[in-house]
């Protein structure tokens, strides 16, 4: 199994999604629908899974009616994109995202895997932070960085 990990502020939320969600309550706020086709391609053309590894998936601990709608949203567009969160990286006491990649690692082993994320959050785990693809925060997952993760996800094994 191969595993794409999945921040979603700046990756799936970008300028051209808070433009197309004006006016829209936040529960319902539109993903950029650029970002979600090269999610759509990359997990097409490399058969991994989604990993969400992004601040969101603290809405799945929150006994909050909006949160759980917020959530709930992120996931039907993903599964409704063909791009479905298949699991979510723990929660780690200092908040480093490499620590918490790392934990899911153990437990979930798998043979290659990619980091989407618009912001450098690794410092405590630099084997996590080489697999990092950073996403440009102004225009999210685009061509680029899909084709980046894709070479990860298809690099030989060690």
């Amino acid at each position: 199994m191969d595993a794409i990990f999945l921040d979603v502020d700046g990756v799936l939320c970008t300028p051209l999604s808070m433009r197309l969600g004006r006016g829209r309550p936040v529960e319902k706020e539109p993903f950029d629908p650029i970002s979600l086709f090269w999610l759509r391609w990359l997990v097409r053309r490399s058969g991994a899974v989604v990993v969400l590894s992004s601040s969101w998936r603290d809405g799945l601990t929150v006994d909050d009616p909006f949160c759980r709608a917020v959530i709930g949203h992120l996931f039907s567009v993903l599964a409704r994109n063909g791009t479905p969160i298949e699991d979510v990286t723990p929660l780690s006491m200092d908040g480093d995202k490499g620590v918490e990649i790392a934990s899911w690692l153990d437990c979930c082993p798998c043979q290659r895997y990619a980091v989407l994320d618009d912001h450098d959050c690794f410092s405590l785990r630099p084997a996590v932070r080489e697999r990092w693809i950073p996403i440009p925060d102004s225009r999210g997952l685009r061509r680029r960085e899909a084709r980046a993760a894709l070479r990860l996800l298809r690099a030989p094994v060690p």
